[in-house]
């Protein structure tokens, strides 16, 4: 069961797509199939909710992820 405060934590693939841009010098999106790449990709962390019409990551996984992985993104 998720409580409401944990649905608030949570990370969809828009989300995902704005953290992906955070980095860049305009914070664009990046492209929801470029998303859907790095959601699929060995390593990243694993969906909470995991539906064919919605993904549900935890935020704080997303962000250690990137911190990991796309060093400088918090800094755009």
């Amino acid at each position: 069961m998720i409580s409401r405060a944990e649905l608030r934590t949570l990370v969809d693939i828009d989300d995902l797509r704005s953290l992906l841009g955070a980095g860049t010098a305009r914070r664009e999106r990046v492209s929801r199939s470029y998303a859907t790449s790095v959601a699929s990709r060995k390593g990243f962390p694993d969906p909470l909710i995991d539906h064919p019409r919605l993904r549900l990551w935890r935020r704080i996984d997303v962000e250690a992820w990137l911190d990991s992985n796309r060093p400088g993104w918090r800094a755009g």
